[in-house]
């Protein structure tokens, strides 16, 4: 199979009398651990891992496999002893019940700073050789890209998904306009602000660890790689020549790169529900929209802000995409990039949260205020990075 996986390492083969079984993250250490370990010292390095990440020539198991190392390392949530062969070996197979560590996203400010038990390994790999097993090779498969498809993983990425999703929502077409895919199956991205990336190549590491669009295509991870890759740039110039596209994100003025314009942040800490000021907040709320401008919201990190305990699914520290205003009803559309779907346990509001289905829901402007704490606006005026 061409492309940059083969994925029969997932699936059986029904051969007369010979049964393949998947292979597991232990299996993936023995085998690989040495290529791993470019020192020799028998115990890898961040610099190690990174180098694996980056190295094309890493692929299938190998690459899932380093995936789910990085994943537990970037967390930062465990204590961790030299990770050596025997260690990651040795590794449980689940992680312990009363946590979920692997379903947590790194924006909630909510979840525990830290665990005492052992992470799982294995865990992580599956879910990175199931991306690389679902995840279409081709850059746009169903022509444009799909907001279906667009939604984050626990990567803490949350300000570049909103951002994707919001003008994938408004229209893919400008999305898929950046894109260059060369007969080499190198891929340049040329950002709104007018800075252009070269993707010489994804690995297969790239499509295990980042947010996927799976049958979608390839163009979502080929974007977060350009991204990451702008952003160390920029970090390069100003003398961080340590910088990695693998570090833990760092989110950047994403509408201003994004769109090409200037963003204008609107703090709403003097916003409260009975406020008379509100009237100019739905004024700005209806031009952004009638002139089809980009929004985007936040919440305030935990104990931060306006209210310390926020509706139930709507996490601490977390960016949003503002996909419309209702003006007539007074609520605002919001889009969480987890793309989660959630039912109240009661009248939708802040006690009881807000029905949600693939990360939307609807809030009164009155209570939107009560959540958030600022609200992003793109406007006409070039940005000049």
């Amino acid at each position: 199979m061409t492309g940059f996986a083969s994925f029969n390492y997932l699936v059986a083969q029904d051969l007369p009398g010979q049964s393949t079984q998947p292979v597991s993250f232990a299996d993936a250490v023995k085998e690989n651990f040495s290529q791993w370990d470019s020192n020799g010292d028998g115990q890898l390095s961040l610099d190690e891992v990174n180098a694996a990440l980056a190295n094309p020539k890493i692929k299938n198991e190998s690459a899932a496999a380093i995936v789910a190392i990085e994943k537990v390392i970037r967390g930062h949530k465990y204590k961790l002893p030299p990770l050596t062969k025997d260690y990651l070996v040795a590794s449980p197979l689940k992680e312990n019940a009363k946590s979920k560590e692997e379903a947590d996203s790194a924006d909630d400010e909510s979840k525990a700073a830290t665990f005492n038990h052992e992470p799982s390994f294995q865990q992580r790999y599956e879910k990175a050789m199931m991306k690389l097993r679902e995840t279409s090779q081709e850059l746009f498969p169903q022509s444009l890209p799909s907001f279906t498809a667009t939604h984050q993983e626990a990567l803490g990425d949350c300000p570049f998904v909103s951002t994707v999703g919001a003008m994938v929502y408004r229209n893919p077409a400008d999305i898929k306009a950046m894109f260059k895919q060369n007969n080499d199956r190198s891929f340049v991205v040329t950002f709104g602000n007018g800075k252009t990336v070269k993707i010489a190549h994804l690995t297969d590491a790239d499509i295990a660890m980042w947010s996927s669009a799976g049958t979608n295509g390839l163009w979502f991870t080929v974007l977060e790689k350009a991204y990451r890759k702008s952003l160390v740039q920029s970090k390069n110039q100003t003398g961080d020549k340590q910088a990695s596209i693998y570090d833990k994100f760092a989110s950047g003025q994403t509408v201003e790169i994004f769109c090409g314009h200037n963003a204008h942040a609107v703090q709403l800490k003097n916003f409260r529900s009975d406020s008379s000021n509100l009237a100019t907040l739905r004024n700005a709320l209806s031009n952004a929209q009638g002139a089809n401008l980009l929004m985007k919201t936040g919440t305030p990190g935990e104990g931060g802000g306006k209210t310390k305990d926020l509706p139930p699914h709507v996490p601490h520290g977390h960016a949003f995409a503002i996909l419309g205003y209702d003006d007539k009803n007074d609520l605002v559309h919001v889009w969480n990039p987890w793309g989660n779907n959630f039912t109240p346990q009661g009248p939708d509001g802040l006690e009881n949260g807000y029905k949600t289905q693939t990360g939307q829901f609807f809030v009164p402007l009155k209570e939107f205020v009560e959540i958030f704490n600022v609200i992003n606006f793109e406007t006409k005026s070039p940005y000049r990075d």
